[in-house]
């Protein structure tokens, strides 16, 4: 196989040398550009699975934040429900108090009008001190 160009040496030949240098020269710079291109993508790619793994780290965190909130909220709407019904007058203390006129203890008030013990106690002395 005879290449054309080396039949005839001259200027042909050295430009084709030239275009060829040129060539090759354009193809190395080529290829370091997308070297640095490719290391510079790597070091980014590094970058954002460092951020994910702490946004991970975080959301977890959050998340559980999120469940102690969300069990303080439900204890304070329990410990609301349970004031609404003592001060909704759901507490039957005039009958409380007739329970105490007729000799009731406190444990019956506690067991059969859902006072608590102090609510009893203070109903008793009430009771009791102005008989």
């Amino acid at each position: 196989m005879t290449v054309p160009f080396l039949k005839r040496p001259g200027i042909r030949t050295a430009s084709w040398l030239g275009a060829i240098a040129a060539a090759w020269q354009r193809a190395r710079c080529s290829e370091q550009s997308m070297l640095d291109e490719l290391r510079s993508t790597q070091q980014r790619v590094l970058q954002l699975e460092q951020e994910l793994a702490a946004l991970c780290s975080a959301s977890s965190g959050v998340g559980e934040h999120v469940v102690r909130l969300e069990q303080k909220v439900r204890r304070s709407i329990e410990r609301q429900d349970v004031l609404e019904l003592r001060t909704s007058g759901d507490r039957p203390y005039s009958q409380a108090s007739q329970l105490v006129h007729n000799g009731a203890d406190i444990d019956e008030l506690v067991g059969s009008c859902g006072l608590t013990h102090g609510e009893a106690e203070l109903l008793v002395m009430m009771q009791r001190g102005t008989s």
